[in-house]
């Protein structure tokens, strides 16, 4: 998935309250860490799961907690 399928997916999943605040909330968290926002980005991109798992891997604790909630989030 590029990046605009990514956004438009998410535009979509916003229209549901539930997930717009649990989604806003996990995002806000994430935002908090310093220098994230670009690799999370670009592991959201990654459509191979074993790539996009092993990248994941490579961020610090806290930020891969929240990235695998996301991904929960979004594949739920």
């Amino acid at each position: 998935m590029n990046g605009y399928e990514f956004i438009m997916m998410i535009q979509n999943r916003m229209r549901d309250p539930k997930f717009a605040k649990k989604f806003n909330a996990l995002v806000a968290e994430l935002n908090s860490i310093p220098g994230l926002k670009e690799d999370v980005l670009k592991i959201a991109q990654i459509n191979d799961d074993k790539k996009r798992q092993k990248a994941i891997e490579k961020l610090p604790s806290k930020a891969k907690d929240i990235v695998q909630q996301i991904f929960d989030l979004l594949n739920s």
